[in-house]
């Protein structure tokens, strides 16, 4: 074999190689390449042979020096990808983006993307909207279910509060909009309007049906208990936890909306060992229903820890208003997304003293052995807590202060903390909030 051929399959070998690395890491550069190919047309290859034709060595030498400059700065293959990338972008702006495994739309990319080479679910959002900041996490796990097929389908978003001009193509009034493009359809004339439910399970379906794709979803650990009548007494009517019940039905388009927003208040009270989020089937569990005289899905009641009797939930059904009702009927100090409010956790007595050992220090020793006595009376370990800091600080000097807050940052910044462990960090990090001159002590 000649030298000439050798070199030519080794360039590809090492571009089949760069090609299917790329894809693995969730690049597009082969379908960048496919894109620009399919622009090209008669005028565009008349244009190039024309630039070819006036090449002189004057500018084969630009060119070389300016691929030196570029290779500079190049350490990996990940680097050498990138300015692959740049370089395939389809013309005029219509750069492709992925959020993961979403496809990213503009007003500039839509045609070049949804040209109809294959089928697409689109999702119509604004930023501000809450249900679209809801559904996120849902799309995002639908991205995820169909990143091996992205040959296939597509799981894409268009931000229309900004892209107007494509949503008002499409006839999007309100937010989130979901918009399915069969293969084949790239404009208004054959697009359906999707109008099932919006947890992962109902959209992985629909795509499933309309595509013959089959998704791959991934197991999700769930804090919701689920009730049946075996257990439901037993869990709702527990007179030392509170409960928040969901009565739902498997075939409820509202119920299905309402299911990742209630995964989520699930996931955020996880730690609270006296407030519970649990859900039933109740047109399965039909004695149940009836039982609570449930007459449409999905109906949600509160059952209080000691009380006979529950109350019925009225309120929004968003993720902040099932988080203000619970820490109003629990007791709890729970914020939106998780985590603690950062108040939880401290105690107004020994707020007090806190506050009064930052600003005097001539009494600091008389000051801890109230606190020492305090935190006796309250018997808690964050009370402890309190004279713990103080007894360190006399030792080591204001300076622990930040130590402490160092080291505990640094820890509920690792991969490995449980979220057990990260409630037990924040509220200790509340605490060393208390140690302030300008600190207000909480009302208990």
């Amino acid at each position: 074999m000649s030298f000439f051929k050798k070199l030519f399959f080794l360039l590809v070998a090492l571009n089949t190689a760069f090609l299917g690395y790329d894809y693995y890491q969730g690049g597009n550069i082969a379908f960048n390449l496919v894109e620009n190919a399919k622009q090209l047309n008669g005028n565009k290859l008349q244009g190039y042979l024309a630039e070819i034709k006036s090449i002189t060595p004057e500018k084969v030498a630009g060119h070389v020096n300016n691929a030196f400059a570029q290779l500079k700065n190049i350490n990996s293959a990940s680097d050498i990808l990138s300015l692959i990338r740049e370089k395939t972008a389809p013309a005029g702006g219509s750069t492709i983006e992925w959020d993961g495994n979403v496809v990213v739309l503009t007003d500039n990319n839509f045609k070049s993307v949804i040209d109809g080479s294959k089928p697409a679910l689109v999702e119509f959002y604004a930023p501000w909207c809450g249900h679209c900041k809801n559904l996120a996490p849902v799309y995002a796990q639908l991205g995820d279910a169909f990143s091996s097929s992205k040959d296939k389908v597509l799981v894409a978003k268009l931000d229309a509060d900004q892209h107007r001009d494509t949503g008002a193509l499409f006839g999007v009034q309100g937010f989130p909009t979901l918009k399915w493009f069969p293969k084949g359809v790239h404009s208004p004339e054959g697009v359906e309007d999707y109008k099932g439910g919006r947890d992962l399970n109902s959209l992985a379906a629909f795509i499933k049906e309309k595509s013959g794709v089959a998704p791959r979803i991934k197991s999700q650990k769930s804090d919701v208990v689920s009730l049946t009548a075996k257990n439901f007494h037993e869990v709702a009517l527990n007179p030392n936890k509170n409960v928040l019940v969901e009565f739902y039905a498997s075939w409820c388009g509202h119920c299905k909306n309402l299911a990742p927003v209630w995964e989520k208040i699930g996931s955020t009270f996880a730690n609270e060992e006296n407030c519970i989020v649990a859900k039933i089937d109740a047109d399965q569990e039909r004695e149940i229903g009836t039982e609570f005289d449930i007459s449409g899905f999905p109906t949600i009641k509160f059952f209080p820890a000691g009380e006979s009797e529950p109350i019925a939930y009225e309120g929004g059904r968003t993720e902040a208003a099932f988080v203000e009702f619970l820490n109003k009927h629990c007791g709890t100090q729970r914020k939106v997304g998780g985590g603690l409010e950062a108040i939880a956790g401290r105690i107004a007595k020994l707020d007090e003293l806190a506050i009064r050992f930052i600003k005097n220090a001539n009494e600091r020793e008389k000051i801890h052995s109230e606190a020492v006595e305090a935190a006796k009376e309250i018997g808690t370990r964050y009370g402890t807590y309190y004279a713990k800091i103080m007894e360190k600080m006399l030792a080591n000097g204001e300076n622990f202060l930040e130590t402490e807050r160092a080291r505990l940052a640094k820890i509920a910044g690792s991969d490995d903390v449980s979220s057990a462990k990260l409630d037990d960090f924040s509220i200790r990090q509340n605490i060393l909030g208390a140690f302030d001159k300008k600190a207000s002590p909480v009302k208990n």
